[in-house]
């Protein structure tokens, strides 16, 4: 391309020059058998990176990358003096010591800042100058009161001081030595969310961001050798597991961002010395300066044995593309666990409240039928073999569970549980709701809701549930306890059944005054007595 206006192309040439410069280092697979320590095996290929110095005493070196299948491996050497590794971990900066910088994404994608309560969402797209139209439903409305308004900008101004810190659990940086691995980037974001942020959110301290804390264990083998002018002065190598790694936004693990500064020992009277750095275009914890890697093959992940795909749902039922972190008991198998990113809503948030975003954590569970047969959850979808359908239910993982009919129909059922309103609002918001649905499934993988229990229990009363399948789901009976009576003593229980005919359950008998199940189904129902 010829830039034939130098002043009004300037931007769009530079850009064009820069995408076309870059290019992925090719990360090629390798057998993990024998490399802990040695670089033999890679000293037979020439280097993917030569470090680049910077400073006087920065060290002259190369890396290999490979891919494990289950980790990635970085292998080195450089020059120089002996090198002079930290004996204390507080003094890492100062010593020898190598870092490493990982992203999966050169930037994170979060919702407009905002928040939700149990009617709907609400989003600030003009940051603080959106608190003048809290509270307008309709045109000409007046604006909100100052005190209110204030109040608003206040937490605006809190939600633009968190995301930042919030964007760095996404990134990890490692400090390692011969001897100690320390994560020190998104470590202390984590500790800065869950200390400046989320300690006074009832809804979000304790849950999240504990998926974004960063896990595994960075593993570095160093070698000193004898120093001579055609020697290197150490070889290292670092496995990174992918359990360690920051969170990945698909399921095809290709594309990363890595970045490996070499640093010497600090000088006297400074903090850090010279380093020698992988990337030419270097900024400190900026992922789109970082080396652009690509593993070749790709390492592809499921999302369950239903192959669902990397997607969660919201309180309101709306999709939204999620994060995973690939679990290293699972790396040959299935994931079940990921996460997306939406603004904070409980049920009486009529003014903003809480944090934007919050983690949302997705899991997902599954059944297997038969052979190569499966129904997974929460969003039920069915595969065999080359089939998959979604059946457009949302089911919990209690209970859940599947069988074939002596016709050959598919029953599945979801439940019996209880659980609580994800808003704590509405009609007895605080009750306890009991989820009891059985659904067909024909051969043409048409779904049937053919029998739902579920509603809320009132049991500040005294009411309770409980349920009991036959071996074969053909009969499910409902038991229902009355309320207590006026001296406070218990009601008496009673039973309804339902036969299952054809695609539907229908009511097959009643009883009064019967024993309920026990043990019980639903224990947390149950009268302590």
């Amino acid at each position: 391309m010829r830039c034939l206006h130098p002043i009004l192309l300037l931007l769009a040439c530079s850009s064009l020059f820069a995408q076309e410069k870059e290019k992925p280092i090719s990360v090629p697979g390798m057998q993990p058998s024998g490399l802990e320590g040695s670089i033999a095996a890679f000293k037979s290929m020439p280097p993917d990176i030569t470090l680049i110095p910077h400073g006087e005493g920065a060290r002259h070196g190369h890396l290999w990358i490979r891919n494990l299948g289950h980790a990635l491996v970085i292998a080195g050497e450089v020059d120089g003096d002996p090198p002079d590794f930290p004996k204390n971990q507080n003094w890492i900066l100062s010593k020898d010591h190598i870092e490493v910088w990982l992203a999966a994404a050169t930037d994170v994608a979060m919702p407009v800042i905002g928040w939700g309560n149990q009617f709907d969402q609400n989003v600030f797209p003009k940051g603080q100058d959106s608190c003048a139209d809290l509270g307008k439903t309709e045109p000409g409305a007046p604006a909100p009161p100052e005190a209110r308004q204030k109040k608003c900008r206040e937490w605006v101004a809190t939600q633009q001081r968190y995301r930042p810190v919030f964007k760095r659990l996404f990134m990890r940086q490692w400090l390692l030595t011969d001897y100690y691995s320390v994560e020190s980037y998104a470590t202390p974001a984590f500790e800065g969310v869950t200390r400046d942020f989320a300690s006074d959110q009832p809804y979000y301290a304790e849950e999240v961001p504990a998926m974004l804390k960063p896990q595994g264990k960075v593993r570095t083998w160093v070698s000193r050798a004898w120093v001579s002018h055609d020697r290197p002065a150490y070889t290292f190598q670092i496995e990174i597991p992918y359990v360690a790694f920051p969170p990945l936004p698909t399921l095809e693990l290709r594309d990363l961002r890595l970045m490996v500064d070499v640093f010497s020992p600090a000088p006297p009277g400074k903090k850090m010395g010279a380093f020698s750095t992988s990337s030419p275009i270097r900024v400190y914890g900026k992922p789109e300066t970082f080396n652009w890697i690509r593993l070749e093959p790709a390492r592809s992940f499921q999302m369950t044995p239903c192959d669902i795909g990397l997607t969660g749902t919201d309180k309101y039922r709306d999709d939204h593309p999620a994060w995973f972190i690939p679990q290293v008991d699972e790396s040959l198998g299935w994931q079940s666990d990921a996460f997306i990113l939406v603004n904070e809503s409980h049920g009486y948030a009529y003014d903003p409240d809480g944090l934007s975003p919050v983690v949302r954590p997705i899991h997902n569970f599954w059944h297997g039928i038969g052979p190569g047969e499966w129904i997974c959850g929460p969003e039920l979808s069915y595969r065999e073999s080359g089939t998959f359908q979604q059946l457009g239910q949302t089911v919990g993982e209690e209970g859940f569970d599947a069988k074939r009919a002596p016709d050959g129909t598919l029953l599945i059922k979801s439940g019996p549980r209880v659980y609580g309103s994800e808003f704590g609002s509405g009609q007895c918001g605080a009750c306890p709701r009991v989820d009891m649905r059985m659904f067909s499934v024909d051969k043409d993988l048409n779904l049937h809701l053919a029998l739902d229990l579920g509603g809320i229990v009132d049991n500040g009363t005294g009411q309770s549930e409980d349920f009991s399948l036959s071996d074969d789901w053909l009969k499910v009976s409902k038991f229902e306890q009355d309320p207590a009576n006026d001296k406070g003593e218990p009601g008496p229980w009673s039973s309804t059944t339902w036969c299952l005919e054809g695609r539907e359950y229908r009511k097959c008998g009643k009883k009064q005054n019967v024993e309920p199940p026990n043990p019980p189904l639903l224990k947390e129902l149950r009268n302590a007595d």
